[in-house]
């Protein structure tokens, strides 16, 4: 059976400051009503059942990913003890499915992406999902055909086609499927507009689909420490110190990503090209595409706006009793908040990017 799992951590950095720390972009309303949480789960409808649908989140997340997601089963939202990047956080996961499946397929979706529509999204992971059925040892991720030269993104290197199983999407939506040859961190600009040239190379989603026992056989041989740690909370599942050990074994781990504990080493991994439409929502400049523009361009995301001769300009200020105007300014983004405000060049998002280091710096940390 399929089963999702939902990962949503986060440190709340690049939408500062409506994302925090305790408030990351996953529970923020980008698009229509709804939060990028929410449209997550919304999106698997049809396709995987509420009861195997898992959200991983911080301790710290639970009661907010719950409030969000009030429809889910008890029990839906997998607690982590703290922050350990996504190996632990896929590994924990994949110790539940198996638990209750052990034959079953995860497929692990960030919480922060917009994704359309629905139901290619659907097809491309049922054929994602033939294909682990076809070769259980077998990795599956998506890869994103590059649209400019992102520097922001890491990039799957695909190599020959891989033939897809017989049992293609009824909409056979989904792209070709490729063997992955490597997997490259976020490039220079330089590269980044080599690889935009050479057609092979793809952005990556971070969108996989697995077996949970296969995943958990290549910690094991990979990242054996970590396995270590994952087969100690197993073993304690059903006993009264249960909650103690995780605490402790999850605290114990290395804070790994999976595409650097597994995917960047392991051997039978393949990627299909995304014919569904992908947007990561890295910072304000991407908020901008999902929000009604006026005559001149502006955003104007506010409850209450007054725009004098101004252009290209988001501003997004939710407070009902609080104004804001913006005179003669062009291409920035003005972020409200009640106890914080961005004004910056929206161009400009190695800037962005660095403030709440800045902040912290300065001992800023109520900000985060």
């Amino acid at each position: 059976m399929l089963h999702a799992i939902i990962m949503a951590g986060g440190s709340g950095t690049r939408l500062w400051p409506e994302s925090r720390a305790g408030h990351p972009k996953q529970f923020l309303t980008i698009q229509g009503d709804r939060t990028l949480l929410q449209a997550t789960v919304d999106r698997l409808g049809g396709l995987v059942p509420l009861e195997r649908i898992i959200v991983a989140t911080r301790r710290d997340l639970a009661g907010e990913a719950q409030s969000q997601l009030s429809h889910l089963p008890r029990g839906a939202i997998l607690a982590e003890p703290c922050a350990r990047n996504t190996a632990p956080c896929i590994g924990l996961a994949a110790i539940r499915v198996v638990r209750e499946d052990p034959e079953g397929i995860m497929a692990v979706l960030p919480a922060d992406q917009i994704i359309s529509p629905p139901d290619v999204f659907c097809d491309s992971l049922r054929l994602a999902a033939a294909l682990v059925e076809e070769n259980p040892q077998r990795l599956v991720t998506f890869g994103i055909k590059p649209t400019y030269p992102a520097t922001g993104f890491g990039y799957i290197e695909s190599a020959e086609p891989v033939n897809a199983p017989a049992r293609r999407s009824s909409s056979s939506a989904a792209g070709s499927v490729r063997r992955v040859v490597r997997f490259h961190e976020k490039p220079t600009r330089p590269v980044a507009e080599e690889y935009l040239a050479a057609v092979r190379y793809w952005w990556n989603s971070g969108i996989f689909v697995w077996k949970a026992q296969t995943i958990l056989d290549a910690l094991a041989r990979f990242r054996p420490e970590l396995h270590g740690h994952l087969m100690r909370i197993a073993e304690a599942a059903d006993s009264r110190q249960f909650h103690e050990i995780l605490e402790t074994e999850f605290a114990a781990m290395e804070k790994v990503s999976i595409d650097y504990a597994v995917m960047e080493q392991a051997e039978d991994v393949v990627a299909i090209e995304a014919a569904f439409q992908w947007d990561d929502v890295g910072g304000w400049l991407a908020v901008e595409r999902y929000r009604p523009r006026d005559e001149c361009g502006n955003v104007p995301d506010a409850a209450r706006l007054v725009v004098i001769n101004s252009a290209g300009t988001l501003v997004r200020a939710l407070d009902p009793n609080h104004v804001v105007v913006v005179a003669g300014v062009k291409d920035l983004v003005v972020v409200v908040t009640p106890d914080a405000t961005l004004v910056a060049d929206k161009h400009d998002e190695k800037s962005i990017a660095a403030i709440t280091e800045e902040l912290r710096k300065r001992g800023c940390t109520k900000y985060l």
